[in-house]
């Protein structure tokens, strides 16, 4: 049988004739084997001490994150029933069986309530139980201080002590409300958050004279990592975790910088192998040519070259014909075949003929990309979007893209396209699968294997439309980002490359217990919930349910198709059945979602609208009272009672553009803990991740309304009330819009008032603003007027309207 390689097998008797080489080349394998394993060792242990180190950070902060949002939510809650007006009268009255109702009732409320005391000044209830802290704090109260909460030994308990003042509608302290919680809850939240078989945890308090007291431990005897320490809310309370062997050993090391040290010794090793091996060839070689003899003629086979008197060797016998030449491949070299398949050559041939004329430059809007789908989106649109995308990705070392689709007909067809497209570039994808908008953006926070996604959908249009949403590294591609994306898709430089892998994964159960763990309602209510034959039925309706409503679900069954009306909530004859259904079932809530369910609007028990500006006017003066001087964000669309609202609770107010992706990107930027525009995208960085979120907002907004005990019309006659209109929609050319609005601008025509461009144009008078810009998510120009009174809101629109038709009389109103 013939030598496959003879060459090697020529080699391989050579190094034969060299004992004393092969012997070196074994000492300096086995030097390089040694010298690796103990370079190993070492840094698999420095490495793995390091990541112990990095978990127990992680750990800690988990569980600091926790303790503040425990105490936050106690907070909150106990300052809503201080300002109770049956706990006020209670007071002020001095009816000691009314003080003893309502001491009762804070129990029934505060679910891990011990005690619950309403004091008036002089009150001797505390020094005859010695509870010396309580009393302390209810000094504190009546001299007009607002004492952080404190843990205290109770008995043989620690428990958690809040004191707020009851203040009359003059702003006099009438008495304190204390109470006195149980430790336990938060002790099996930590607990649950992080297993204690991974070390120690402790609360400290800061007790003058004493130091820092342990008043909560979950203990492991077991020290291995050194300990992490944090500090809380509260300033006299300071978390310490400290890792256990367990810790220690289920640190997991990376193997990469063992495998770039490995890879380094091995070159070195084979390196040195070769040079040993190519002198030692390299003496045999010249020992063989001095001793060479020349060959005899007369015997020389005729298959094989023979040689002049001259010493060349002559090549022009059998061997010219039967043997192997300078041009051809070596007999041991795989030559390569070019074979080609058909479908090879359709896709190269496809997307070699495509120019960037075929992709529409109406698509790539302000914000995200939307189109009518066959016309101007297609499947291969959306091949060359995912492969943009995944370039893009990869440029920012992001290896994965997280990706989701509505419940439009379409949808399907075009996130099939777009991971085809992502995969070619060998990037991976997670797929969602028919999602929310929200449960993707948590996904990009919630998921360790990439914080980049992109949702197929048309967000609230109608069903002949479609688009993509693109998140980036907590970013929303608006603006230059997005266009630029047109001309990323025209290139063809796309070397091929391994498929990318595709993973299924269904993270919604994880998003209803992230928000059931944070939203915490005081009570039970009922709940209509229209999703508008949208994506986000089924999910809305399990997290309301999750957190103890009673839902009755309305056009929740997905239908691509929108039978019942459009999946804009911010239209209101789309609200029409949503108002019936909740008079009909005597609701105490009526919520309104779009057809991506990131957006929501908000109807009374009395049928009455609540629009988005108007919840941020609700969830505004919940957050800024804690977190004082922050960012609030709203839209330029927004009412002008927000301004004043913010302020008044100590926030700062900033207008912005109009757009999920700007707002969004502003809100993160400025970390501001809450944001919001009229079309109904509500932002909270205060406890969630900052994204627009219609179905979180429901629910923080229900948790206001049952700590405060008050329905949305209750809570809405507290605020200033103006007139104002919904989003007015004027049909125009969409290659017209922003000529439009450029020529309204130049004309310079509402001197009068204070002009804002920042979004269209907004000017803003003593008693009404009116502002008109065009749409960035179809051909229209959008208006929106609010007034002091009916008669200035008519005077603005008429304003308006005589200046835009003194541009183009053709515009209809």
């Amino acid at each position: 049988m013939r030598n496959p390689n003879p060459r090697r097998g020529a080699i391989i008797l050579k190094l034969a004739k060299h004992p004393v080489l092969i012997e070196f080349l074994a000492l300096l394998f086995c030097t390089a084997a040694i010298i690796t394993y103990l370079l190993h060792h070492q840094m698999m242990d420095n490495a793995r001490t390091s990541l112990a180190a990095s978990l127990a950070t992680e750990y800690a902060t988990k569980q600091r994150i926790l303790v503040d949002h425990h105490i936050d939510q106690r907070a909150q809650q106990l300052l809503a029933l201080s300002q109770d007006d049956l706990f006020i009268e209670a007071l002020a009255t001095a009816d000691q069986a009314m003080l003893s109702r309502m001491e009762q009732r804070m129990k029934s409320l505060v679910e891990d309530l011990n005690n619950g005391y309403l004091l008036r000044p002089g009150e001797s209830r505390l020094a005859e139980s010695n509870n010396f802290i309580g009393q302390q704090l209810s000094r504190q109260v009546l001299e007009g201080e607002l004492p952080e909460p404190v843990a205290a030994k109770v008995s043989d308990d620690w428990e958690l002590l809040f004191a707020y003042p009851v203040k009359n509608t003059e702003g006099k302290i009438l008495g304190t409300l204390l109470a006195m919680l149980s430790m336990e809850p938060l002790n099996k939240a930590l607990a649950r958050t992080v297993d204690p078989s991974l070390g120690t945890t402790e609360l400290l308090q800061d007790v003058p004279g004493a130091g820092a007291t342990p008043f909560l431990t979950l203990i492991n005897k077991s020290r291995a990592v050194n300990t992490v320490k944090q500090d809380t809310r509260i300033g006299t309370w300071k978390l310490r975790f400290t890792g256990s062997a367990t810790l220690l050993k289920r640190a997991a090391p990376s193997y990469t910088e063992f495998m770039v040290l490995a890879g380094a010794v091995a070159s070195i090793t084979l390196l040195l192998a070769y040079l040993a091996i190519r002198i030692a060839l390299h003496r045999d070689h010249r020992q063989n040519w001095r001793g060479r003899r020349k060959p005899v003629p007369a015997r020389t086979p005729a298959n094989e070259p023979t040689s002049s008197a001259d010493g060349t060797i002559d090549e022009t016998g059998d061997e010219s014909t039967n043997g192997t030449n300078s041009t051809d491949p070596a007999p041991d070299e795989p030559q390569e075949q070019a074979t080609y398949s058909d479908t090879d050559s359709d896709t190269d041939n496809t997307d070699g003929n495509d120019d960037i004329s075929d992709i529409p430059a109406v698509v790539f809007r302000d914000y995200d990309i939307r189109g009518l789908m066959g016309s101007q989106l297609t499947p291969t649109f959306a091949l060359k979007l995912g492969r943009a995308l995944a370039r893009r990705a990869m440029l920012v070392d992001e290896h994965t893209l997280v990706t989701g689709y509505d419940g439009r007909l379409s949808s399907p067809e075009l996130i099939e396209s777009l991971e085809e497209g992502i995969r070619s570039t060998g990037c991976h994808v997670i797929h969602l699968g028919s999602v929310p908008t929200p449960l993707l953006n948590f996904a990009t926070n919630h998921l360790q294997q990439t914080e980049c996604g992109v949702m197929v959908t048309a967000s609230h249009n109608p069903a002949q439309y479609n688009g993509f949403k693109i998140f980036f590294q907590h970013h929303a591609l608006c603006g230059a980002e997005i266009m630029a994306l047109q001309t990323e898709m025209a290139e063809e430089d796309y070397p091929d490359k391994p498929h990318g892998e595709r993973q299924e994964l269904d993270i919604s159960d994880d998003y209803i217990e992230a928000i059931s763990g944070d939203v915490v309602p005081a009570q039970h209510i009922k709940v209509v919930l229209d999703a508008g034959n949208g994506i986000a039925g089924e999910l809305a309706s399990r997290v309301l349910d999750a957190i103890g409503c009673d839902v009755i679900p309305l056009y929740c069954d997905v239908d691509g198709s929108f039978p019942n009306h459009a999946p804009d909530p911010t239209v209101p004859e789309n609200l029409t059945d949503l108002i019936c259904h909740v008079q009909d079932n005597q609701a105490d809530l009526g919520i309104a979602l779009d057809g991506d369910g990131d957006r929501i609007v908000a109807v009374s028990a009395t049928g009455k609208i609540i629009w988005p500006d108007e919840l941020l006017m609700i969830f505004a003066r919940d957050v800024v009272s804690r977190h004082p001087g922050a960012d609030i964000v709203f839209d330029i669309k927004s009412t002008r009672r927000l301004n004043t609202l913010i302020s008044s609770y100590g926030g700062r107010p900033v207008m912005w553009k109009t757009g999920h992706s700007h707002m969004y990107n502003k809100i993160i930027e400025s970390k501001a803990p809450l944001g919001g525009e009229f079309s109904g995208h509500i932002f909270f960085q205060d406890r969630w991740f900052g994204f627009d979120d219609g179905i979180y907002a429901a629910a923080r907004l229900i948790e206001i309304m049952t700590i405060r005990e008050q329905g949305l019309d209750e809570i809405m006659a507290g605020f200033e009330e103006r007139c104002s209109t919904p989003e007015i929609r004027i049909e125009v050319d969409e290659r017209e819009k922003f000529t439009l609005i450029e020529k309204l601008r130049e004309k310079e025509a509402f001197q009068a008032g204070k002009m804002s461009t920042i979004d269209g144009i907004r000017v803003d008078f003593p008693k009404a603003w009116g502002l008109v810009r065009a749409s960035n998510t179809g051909p229209a120009l959008t208006l929106r007027f609010e007034a002091e009174n009916e008669e200035s809101l008519e005077k603005i629109k008429s304003l308006f309207r005589q200046q835009l038709r003194s541009i183009d009389d053709r515009l209809s109103f």
